[in-house]
């Protein structure tokens, strides 16, 4: 009797375990889940072609959010992202126009913009000690209208055309703006799971007073993680403005911070921190960009679209 209770119990813990494992990759499951709900239910859904717009509209945000995705596992918010890829396509194309510089010298000078300006950010968080809601709501502004003012709040084109073919471009039937996704996102996943930098990140986010106890630098920690998402962002601006050969300086990057974040906790992360995976980041992304392609494929109103991925995200965070 007693070898037989040992038994159940040994066989319910390997079911939970089970479960568990399987629970790490829910967000993967409610991708898949909605990919073919959507296909089964849209005959122009399942087609090479959307396939491709999907992936070309999930290219931006899904880089952005895997640079933030280091951010809010430090428990904080950037949510000057959208500004930060205004300024840097400004540089982009600011420098091609007025200083005729070459395509992947404008191309480096908008990424270490980005990362600049993130290292700002990180820089007033861990040494002057504001909050990081606090501090990216006032750069948000700050480079929003740096941007304008250079731009009288028009638009800043560049002088390349052949710099377009990055942006609309493939190889084999593949976007080229793929190949930087998944690029970035190798590179995140190693950082955060076999570097003691990601270590830190985790440890910083957990338990904030046990990772400076144990020696933790945690103020570069935080300077770091800023910079990356800067840098992420620049990145971003790349493929923003190679779609276009153009950015916005008024309506580019607007909401981008709420579309990322959205994505990041549809994702898994924890918005306290210290939880999160970039596989779950890159399909909240993908979750994201396939409903509103859906949406608009069953011709639902733009003023509308909101409603469901509100809905989403209310029901997310009250597990």
């Amino acid at each position: 009797m007693l070898i037989k209770k040992r038994r159940r119990a040994f066989t319910q813990l390997e079911q939970f375990r089970e479960m568990k494992w399987l629970g790490n990759y829910k967000s993967f499951v409610s991708m898949l889940i909605i990919f073919v709900l959507a296909s089964v239910t849209n005959e122009y859904f399942f087609t090479w072609e959307n396939i491709v717009n999907i992936i070309r509209q999930a290219s931006t945000i899904g880089i952005i959010a895997l640079g933030v995705h280091f951010v809010v596992l430090l428990g904080m918010f950037d949510l000057s992202v959208g500004s930060v890829l205004v300024i840097s396509g400004t540089v982009i194309m600011g420098s091609q126009s007025m200083f005729g510089t070459d395509i992947i010298l404008s191309m480096a000078l908008g990424i270490i913009v980005g990362c600049l300006v993130g290292f700002l950010n990180g820089f007033i968080i861990a040494y002057g000690r504001v909050p990081s809601f606090i501090t990216t709501l006032g750069t948000m502004f700050l480079f929003r209208s740096i941007a304008m003012w250079y731009g009288s709040g028009g638009a800043v084109n560049g002088t390349y055309i052949r710099y377009t073919e990055l942006g609309h471009g493939s190889i084999w039937g593949i976007p080229y703006l793929v190949f930087p996704l998944i690029v970035v996102a190798v590179s995140a996943h190693i950082v955060l799971t076999k570097t003691l930098l990601g270590r830190y990140i985790y440890a910083l986010g957990q338990n904030p007073m046990a990772a400076s106890l144990s020696g933790a630098p945690t103020r570069w920690i935080v300077i770091t993680a800023f910079a990356i998402s800067g840098t992420a962002a620049g990145m971003g601006a790349v493929l923003e403005t190679s779609r276009l050969n153009s950015i916005s300086t008024s309506s580019s990057g607007i909401l981008y911070e709420l579309d990322v974040i959205s994505a990041i906790v549809i994702g898994g992360s924890n918005l306290k921190g210290g939880k999160g995976s970039i596989l779950g980041t890159v399909c909240g992304v993908l979750m994201l960009t396939m409903i509103s392609n859906y949406m608009n494929l069953q011709n639902v109103s733009p003023y509308l679209q909101g409603i469901l991925k509100g809905i989403l995200l209310l029901v997310i965070l009250y597990r």
